[in-house]
């Protein structure tokens, strides 16, 4: 029983070990900084998997995407980190703008779906709210698709914050691009936002089911929430390890169904979980009544 067991954590470590270094391929050739001959090294694994590095790719996307995962799990096994709130620098960019990435994919997938969403980000004066805003990749990724858009971010973390003033100035949508430092707790807006963005697995459980029925408050008739989550198939390894992030993360699993009720609860309706592709998290959403 104990060759057997070690064999398991054997197998673990090596496909393990063989997907960091992998994904640290995959950063390398996407990263303009790279030490060119690092580069040509990483360029052997990435084709061999089969990869055309030189098509047209959101480069500095992907490549933040790769390195977020590894920034974050090595900070985690290197001692210190007890919180997201921990993260170094570097990690929490990453998770930003990997995180961007989903922005443009929600246009053109997403919000069709919706009904009225798509006519209300686009006219003048719209608002959106992004819960958890982080160093604000996202707003400033929703706010550059939506040029009518104004996004208000929301962060309970100082630092973070920080980081979200020089990812704001540095876009061209500073001016549409609102940071506050706040508990979703204790959002008093009203009738305000077309759209509202919150991010389970960032958000700590008591002040997502406390700010849900906030958030539900300051959508304006017609509005939509989307709760990001993660995905539970039944897979015991998967669902472990989504949990885990979460519980990393400092924040909120929510499978399908407990999404679903959180929002039913705040009394938003036409309440569905979205189809999403592999890889990209569930995403659960409701509306205000007109």
């Amino acid at each position: 029983m104990a060759a057997e067991n070690l064999q398991r954590i054997r197998q673990l470590l090596d496909s393990g070990t063989e997907a960091a270094w992998s994904i640290a391929a995959i950063a390398v050739v996407l990263n303009p900084s790279s030490p060119n001959d690092v580069v040509r090294a990483a360029r052997e694994v990435v084709t061999a998997a089969g990869i055309d590095a030189a098509e047209d790719l959101d480069r500095r996307g992907i490549a933040a995407e790769a390195a977020a995962a590894l920034l974050q799990t090595a900070a985690l096994v290197g001692g210190g980190v007890a919180s997201w709130a921990d993260q170094p620098d570097e990690a929490l960019i990453a998770q930003g703008r990997s995180s961007a990435q989903g922005a443009a994919m929600l246009k053109t997938f997403g919000v069709p779906m919706l009904p009225g969403l798509g006519d209300a980000l686009e006219r003048p004066g719209a608002r959106m709210l992004d819960v958890g805003t982080g160093v604000a990749a996202l707003a400033v990724a929703w706010a550059e698709l939506f040029p009518a858009l104004t996004v208000v971010g929301l962060d309970v973390l100082p630092r973070v914050l920080a980081l979200a003033e020089q990812t704001v100035a540095a876009s061209t949508v500073a001016d549409r691009v609102v940071l506050r430092e706040q508990d979703i707790g204790t959002l008093d807006d009203e009738g305000v936002y077309a759209l509202a963005w919150l991010p389970a697995p960032f958000v700590p459980e008591p002040a997502l089911r406390a700010g849900v029925v906030r958030v539900a408050r300051a959508l304006a008739a017609g509005g939509w929430a989307m709760v990001a989550h993660s995905k539970y198939a039944g897979d015991p390894f998967d669902d472990a390890l989504s949990r885990f992030k979460t519980v990393a993360y400092g924040g909120t699993a929510l499978n399908d169904d407990q999404a679903r009720s959180l929002l039913r609860n705040a009394g938003l309706s036409d309440v569905m979980t979205m189809p999403t592709p592999q890889g990209a998290p569930g995403i659960t959403v409701g509306r205000k009544d007109l």
